[in-house]
């Protein structure tokens, strides 16, 4: 099989996923990163820091350069268009694959005139893009030529893996509070985007209402501080739990702790929090806004709010309490929609068959 070179962040759990899969694929694969892994068959080389900051994409261009000549791979992936993108634009090497993950596309070229042209100049040197989402790559279309053809291709779920808990089987995240009739809950990064300060205030609505209910919540990031403070305001601290960063071996069992998953997110480009859940059968309420509304079939999968409105949030969180038979539905319909779209295997075999397009296009 062929030698892939992955420009990413190895320490992502996005980045382990796929070069593990396309190992186990059988293909060779190598990863120049600037922060540390160790993954198994897979060969990570920590591309040296200088300034610490995202000025080291521009200082160690050189040495990004001189490392692939060395590793002479048949094709280049880069993960996140403006930061590992470039750097493989900059190598000059093809075939070159770029993927966008979410705030490189959304954010990054809306800072100012330069940031939008070079982003337009990195997409440009790809011989294929990729894109998790269609409302992505309707964004990444703005800075595109028109002949420029897109791949969507989902960030799936192991399906074995995420799957609804067999009948008697026990989380190994147990529940604090046993009695708790309904537990939401989420596993996202602390951060502002992600809207878990929306989710805890719906959240405190609901629990005046309900006051067995529960909210478990998985992440770690910058807001915790501020996070925990909002909840102690609220007076609702004693009901959440918060779980700090899961290793990636019990983010299923965390979907199987819980009733409903809830994800405010402000921006989301794809929505792989909102996949894990429904694969795991959990009905789920999320923003309407980005990826969230392709991956949720509202009213057959999922529940979607308006972003920022409290109300709504916490009047469909409400919604499914008092309706567990719409729970186990949009449940169940949220699984076979993950098997028909979402699942992993197939995801990769899809990624697989662009890295062949490329290395044999007369074939």
């Amino acid at each position: 099989m062929a030698k892939l070179c992955l420009l990413a962040n190895a320490a992502s759990t996005h980045t382990e996923k796929w070069a593990l899969a396309l190992a186990e694929g059988g293909w060779e694969v190598e990863i120049l990163s600037f922060l540390p892994a160790k993954l198994p068959r897979v060969k990570v080389h920590l591309i040296p820091r200088l300034a610490g900051d995202k000025i080291d994409v521009i200082l160690r261009q050189n040495w990004v350069r001189k490392k692939v000549a060395e590793i002479k791979p048949d094709l280049i992936h880069s993960h996140y268009a403006t930061s590992f993108g470039l750097l493989g634009a900059l190598t000059g090497r093809h075939p070159l694959v770029i993927s966008a993950w979410g705030s490189d596309i959304f954010s990054f070229p809306k800072a100012s005139f330069l940031h939008a042209r070079l982003l337009k100049w990195i997409l440009a040197q790809a011989d294929v893009l990729c894109s998790s989402s269609k409302i992505m790559a309707q964004e990444m279309q703005l800075y595109l030529d028109l002949q420029q053809v897109i791949e969507i291709i989902p960030f799936g779920v192991d399906t074995k893996r995420f799957s609804p808990p067999e009948e008697g089987q026990v989380s190994s995240l147990k529940r604090v509070k046993q009695d708790a009739p309904v537990v939401f809950g989420v596993a996202k990064g602390l951060h502002s985007v992600y809207g878990l300060d929306l989710l805890i205030e719906a959240f405190a609505l609901v629990q005046r209402r309900f006051p067995q209910t529960l909210l478990r919540i998985a992440g770690e990031g910058p807001q915790r501080a501020s996070l925990e403070d909002l909840a102690v305001r609220l007076g609702v601290s004693e009901f959440i739990e918060w779980l700090g960063q899961l290793p990636n071996a019990e983010v299923a069992g965390f979907y199987q702790s819980i009733d409903i998953v809830v994800i405010p997110s402000r921006q989301e480009s794809f929505g792989v929090t909102a996949v894990e859940g429904s694969a795991c059968a959990r009905p789920v309420i999320a923003s309407r806004i980005g990826g969230l509304t392709e991956v949720i079939v509202e009213g057959e999968t999922g529940l979607l709010v308006s972003s920022e409105d409290i109300s709504e949030l916490s009047s469909a969180m409400e919604s499914l309490i008092k309706d567990p038979a719409l729970r186990e539905r949009l449940g169940q319909q949220g699984r076979v929609n993950v098997l028909k779209y979402y699942d992993w295997q197939k995801n990769v075999a899809q990624m697989e068959a662009v890295y062949q397009r490329l290395l044999h296009p007369h074939t």
